[in-house]
């Protein structure tokens, strides 16, 4: 049991992309705009609530001006669910975060991905892994026929700590790549997950019947659960407390389990309880909640 705890990844750290922040026009101090017209400033979207020309930036200016949402470039970066960087076919970016030691990229669309670490003109990592799961292929009819299933998430928990590593990451898809979130920071061991772990979704989806028996549902988020027993060693467990109780109210990647996409989740921790009942090792059960 691992969790990620993210670093901010800021334009000064953005060294390429391949993804471009032309969807709408840059904001202009001095151009008269329209209600409803729409700006990118700070890698933000921004529309404008009122007509007219005003000096101040959309930042400082919450009467005429509403945030919608980070711009397609910075989509991924934006360390919240239900924003996703999109493009054709590739998703290509190089960002220097510092001394790292994970990355995640959750809420893909593709069908491979490759990550390259850089130290200078130095590789020091690399890796191109497969989204194809290989899922209800049982034989040659079905390899050739049976529909192709993806991963939706990847874990890397072995980047080469260097502090001024340049990673590269290539995402590769067909017709519409979608890459939702880039999680890349430090790795915290917890303990070993075990046996029993128990796996669940929260639904938000709104049912109602009325008196008449139709049924009207309306769709909305929903969010990935999980509980984990865990075993770690007696020595470890007050480190082990002292680092849940500084992301307690952070947001952090949890990693039940690399095998199961259902087990990586991008979120809180509910409930932490110990169970001291050996000399060496105390069993552990942690809840998760994942974001919206």
């Amino acid at each position: 049991m691992h969790f990620i705890t993210p670093v901010t990844v800021t334009p000064a750290m953005l060294v390429s992309s391949s993804l471009t922040e032309s969807e709408h026009p840059a904001w202009n101090a001095a151009t008269t705009y329209a209600v409803n017209d729409l700006v990118i400033y700070s890698q933000s979207i921004w529309t404008r609530l009122t007509a007219g020309v005003t000096a101040a930036a959309p930042t400082a200016d919450p009467t005429n001006w509403l945030r919608i949402g980070p711009t397609n470039r910075w989509a991924m970066f934006d360390q919240a669910t239900g924003t996703a960087s999109v493009a054709a076919s590739t998703i290509n970016f190089k960002i220097k975060p510092g001394m790292v030691r994970a990355l995640a990229l959750l809420d893909l669309n593709a069908n491979s991905v490759t990550v390259t670490m850089r130290n200078g003109a130095t590789v020091v990592y690399t890796r191109t892994v497969s989204l194809n799961t290989g899922y209800g292929v049982y034989d040659w009819y079905t390899y050739f026929f049976a529909p192709i299933v993806l991963k939706r998430t990847l874990v890397l928990d072995d980047l080469p700590p260097y502090s001024d590593g340049e990673i590269e990451v290539t995402v590769n898809g067909d017709a519409s790549t979608q890459l939702g979130t880039v999680v890349v920071g430090g790795l915290f061991e917890i303990g070993q997950t075990e046996y029993g772990m128990q796996l669940g979704m929260l639904d938000y989806s709104k049912k109602s019947t009325d008196d008449f028996g139709a049924t009207t549902v309306v769709e909305r988020a929903y969010a990935k659960q999980m509980t984990v027993p865990v075993v770690v060693r007696t020595g470890d467990v007050d480190e082990v407390a002292r680092q849940l109780q500084i992301i307690r109210a952070k947001p952090v990647v949890w990693i039940g389990s690399t095998k199961f996409d259902q087990s990586v989740i991008y979120g809180f921790f509910k409930n932490w309880s110990v169970d001291i009942v050996y000399d060496q090792i105390v069993n552990c059960t942690l809840t998760i909640e994942g974001l919206t």
